[in-house]
């Protein structure tokens, strides 16, 4: 199993376990910020200081990558505890799935003693974002649908260059600057533009095509 760091720093507290749902990807000025949850509640505000996003984005990717290795062949469990074929069931179930996976014990089997202020790993079929303070509020485990990270990243690359751009005209300070970028983004309308989801056909063909990117490219070998 792929496990990978970003910028160890010292983080304590046990982190809040969330599967990301809709997820909106913004530029601000030296920030990249990335907001998700369900829409019936605020969502989790995740803020990148530019200076490590070169690293940020392709390692995402990368963990997305490692995923999918299994994702595929755990469809099953995913879909076992719905009810019906409806998209919101099948959602409801997957999510309930993964929940009830051990994440807490697994991070603590990859760190052991140590505690990092961001780090990834792919567990279950899935990308677990490992955040504290002060790229989020308190510390969270962020749960990825590994093709849901396909489908972002051109949006995510594109912000990503649009912050490194705006780098020069930022506040210096990252930490001020991510917590000014935090309290903007937290207090802004969610979503910022309305949700439209697609028709079953449509979501089918793009479940269709990853499959097929998948299939077609080299099995990633894992650690």
């Amino acid at each position: 199993m792929a496990k990978r760091k970003a910028k160890p720093a010292r983080s304590r507290l046990r982190p809040t376990v969330l599967v990301a749902d809709v997820t909106e990807i913004s530029a601000w000025p030296g920030v990249l910020v990335v907001r998700t949850g369900p829409l019936t509640r605020p969502p989790t505000v995740l803020t990148i200081p530019a200076e490590i996003i070169g690293s940020f984005v392709p390692t995402l990717q990368e963990a997305a990558r490692a995923a999918e290795e299994e994702y595929w062949d755990l469809l099953p469990a995913f879909r076992a505890g719905a009810r019906s074929e409806d998209n919101t069931e099948l959602a409801r179930a997957k999510e309930e799935w993964l929940l009830s996976q051990p994440w807490q014990q697994e991070m603590r089997r990859v760190l052991g003693n140590e505690r990092h202020r961001l780090f990834f790993m792919d567990y279950a079929g899935h990308v677990g974002v490992v955040l504290a303070p002060p790229y989020t509020a308190t510390p969270h485990l962020l749960i990825f649908d590994p093709l849901q990270l396909h489908r972002l990243a051109p949006a995510l690359r594109q912000a990503a260059t649009a912050v490194t751009r705006s780098l020069p005209d930022a506040t210096a300070d990252p930490a001020q600057r991510l917590a000014t970028a935090h309290c903007e983004w937290s207090s802004a309308p969610w979503p910022r533009i309305a949700v439209v989801l697609p028709t079953q056909q449509q979501a089918d063909e793009v479940i269709t095509g990853l499959r097929t990117n998948f299939l077609r490219r080299t099995p990633l070998l894992k650690d």
